[in-house]
């Protein structure tokens, strides 16, 4: 087979499995042997083409996953400090890219967090706006329209801080650049910002000593009743699974409660409302969550509190007039 055909050929597979396909249906739309469709595919799999294979129906299936990891495990530690405090700054849903995007005010709750003493912040996902397609309204919202443009975006106007750290989850927003084009932005910010760590696909499992804590983003919409979605999934796990803190990014709401002796801490956007909220009828809530987490000699959960900076305006077209916060780079020294 010449150079030139066994590219092109590897470019179809490649193309072909961006959606489930069979091994049957692939040999039958290229026109080739079975036994070639798996030498095609185990070549891309050897540079790095992330194709999941499995058996199903008697015959053989095969699905592009891009940069997304198959049944992957996210998890994280952190330590208190030597007075057995963990502290942060939760927020959720910057949706940078859009015109809707408030950096002012994230620079704002960044100095805030600085001059109070706070070194660490944790993004409960939706850092970006994510893709809409060009048919829809939503698609004019967007200054960086494009996946790489929103990574971009994030990477030079997300605050830097000397000694500040970031830990963020990608969420739904986000999502839909690894399910239109393959890309974990997630992997590709943490590349480029040393200060920015990735710790999660929609949801990692952290622990602050013995203190488990369960960082997730809604996939589904919002409900009249703001504790309905936390309550749900907290009622579907088993005893020994649940988290004694669960931080719920992604509901576009500020709330904080105790269910079944699990705190959860519903942490509000950082956006203004997007044409696509106006369009459900979302409420938006607006601000970031200060947290302290306490443990005991024996590194289990002594007290957890939070003070909410809540925001009731927010600046029109701040897309256009907002400064990058920058001072000491990204180093953490």
């Amino acid at each position: 087979m010449e150079e030139e055909e066994l590219e092109e050929l590897l470019s179809k597979v490649k193309e072909l499995t961006d959606s489930e396909i069979s091994l049957t249906e692939l040999a039958d739309e290229l026109e080739i042997s079975w036994e070639t469709v798996m030498g095609l595919v185990n070549q891309l799999r050897k540079q790095g083409t992330n194709i999941m294979v499995a058996s199903k129906d008697d015959d053989v299936y095969f699905l592009n996953l891009g940069d997304k990891t198959h049944h992957q495990d996210y998890s994280y530690s952190f330590k208190t400090d030597e007075n057995n405090h963990f502290k942060f700054v939760a927020i959720s849903d910057l949706r940078m890219g859009s015109k809707f995007s408030q950096l002012t005010m994230l620079n704002e709750v960044f100095l805030r967090a600085y001059n109070e003493g706070y070194r660490n912040f944790i993004i409960t996902g939706n850092l970006t706006e994510g893709l809409y397609p060009m048919s829809k309204n939503m698609f004019d919202s967007l200054v960086r329209k494009d996946t790489y443009g929103q990574i971009d975006y994030v990477v030079s106007k997300y605050p830097r801080l000397k000694g500040m750290k970031t830990y963020f989850i990608t969420g739904k927003k986000d999502n839909t650049h690894l399910a239109k084009k393959k890309i974990d932005i997630g992997k590709k910010i943490d590349e480029q910002r040393s200060d920015m760590v990735y710790i999660g696909n929609s949801r990692c499992e952290v622990t602050i000593d013995n203190v488990k804590m369960l960082i997730l983003n809604s996939n589904q919409s919002k409900t009249y009743t703001q504790s309905y979605r936390a309550q749900k999934l907290i009622d579907a796990m088993r005893s020994e699974d649940k988290p004694n803190i669960m931080l719920y990014g992604g509901l576009l709401q500020c709330e904080e409660f105790k269910y079944r002796d699990v705190r959860v801490l519903e942490v509000p956007s950082l956006c203004a409302t997007t044409w696509e909220m106006s369009d459900k009828g979302y409420s938006n809530v607006v601000g970031a969550c200060f947290v302290d987490v306490e443990t005991d000699k024996k590194g289990n959960l002594k007290s957890f509190r939070v003070q909410n900076d809540i925001y009731y305006r927010t600046i029109k077209d701040d897309y256009v007039k907002a400064r990058v916060l920058s001072r000491g780079g990204d180093n953490n020294d």
